[in-house]
Order: C-alpha cells, then sequence, then structure tokens
C-alpha cells in the first residue's frame, strides 16, 4: 500500500503560486443562479473535462475559431 505524506504548502510555495497567477493569468468571477452550479459541474463531467472552468474556456475557445 502506498502511504501519502500530508505536507503543508511553504510560504515560498505560496508566494510563488500568487505571483504567477497575477503575472500570467487573469481572474474571471462568474456568478449563475442556485443550482446551476451543479448542473454545469455535470455537464462539464459528462464531457471529460478537467474541471468546470476547463470546460467553459474550451467552450469560449470553440466559439473563437468559429467567428475567425
Amino acid at each position: 500500500m502506498i502511504r501519502m505524506i500530508e505536507m503543508s504548502t511553504s510560504e515560498a510555495q505560496k508566494r510563488a503560486v500568487a505571483k504567477y497567477n497575477s503575472e500570467k493569468t487573469d481572474l474571471i468571477r462568474l456568478r449563475v443562479p442556485k443550482g446551476k452550479k451543479a448542473e454545469y459541474q455535470a455537464l462539464a463531467d459528462r464531457s471529460g473535462a478537467k474541471s468546470l472552468t476547463a470546460y467553459i474556456t474550451s467552450l469560449l475557445e470553440q466559439k473563437i475559431k468559429e467567428e475567425q
């Protein structure tokens, strides 16, 4: 049996992640009606997406390609 060792995230790692996120990514917040998140997550799961964010991003990228 493989044992997982739980390690806490160091302060340096937290700072590195925060710096990367602020320099390399934009944050988009999305609010949806109550109950819709679960419905959207189920759709993303059925599509095989790694996450709801990845699914939404792929749909947007697909739409951009269609419009070009």
